[in-house]
């Protein structure tokens, strides 16, 4: 069975992430930091295991919080496209027909507007979050 769906899917195996670049640069990017952020989170959980035990190591790991924070970013940023898309029932990013989405917005009177724009505010938010923790937090 495996075979066989290897054999069908047309982009290539799992594991070569670069397949996904010329289907969806978001899924590329995805795949892409989730498995830089694998290493990563291991370095930065032992860091600040040693940053306990050994003082003056503040400002390595406030650089290694950044990278942390700028690769999490897309993660983040999919997950709340992702529940924008499901509070709107698919209106919000989905790729739905535009009659069914004419008729749905006619019978549930819900408008994408507000969805659409939900992660990109939450996004805002993160942001102003990462100038906050470079401008404040000294170690």
């Amino acid at each position: 069975m495996e075979s066989l769906k290897r054999l069908t899917d047309l982009r290539g195996p799992q594991s070569r992430i670069g397949r996904l670049l010329s289907f969806s640069f978001e899924a590329y990017l995805h795949m892409l930091t989730n498995r830089i952020m694998v290493f990563l989170s291991l370095v930065f959980g032992a860091f600040i295991f040693v940053y306990l035990l050994v003082p003056g190591l503040g400002m390595p790991l406030k650089v290694l919080a950044a990278a942390v924070w700028v690769l999490w970013t897309p993660q983040f940023f999919e997950a709340m496209k992702g529940l924008a898309l499901a509070w709107s029932r698919g209106m919000a990013f989905g790729h739905l027909n535009s009659e069914f989405a004419r008729l749905y917005r006619k019978r549930y009177h819900k408008r994408s507007g507000a969805y659409t724009l939900f992660p990109f505010v939450v996004l805002a938010i993160w942001a102003a979050g990462f100038v906050v923790m470079l401008a404040r937090w000294f170690p």
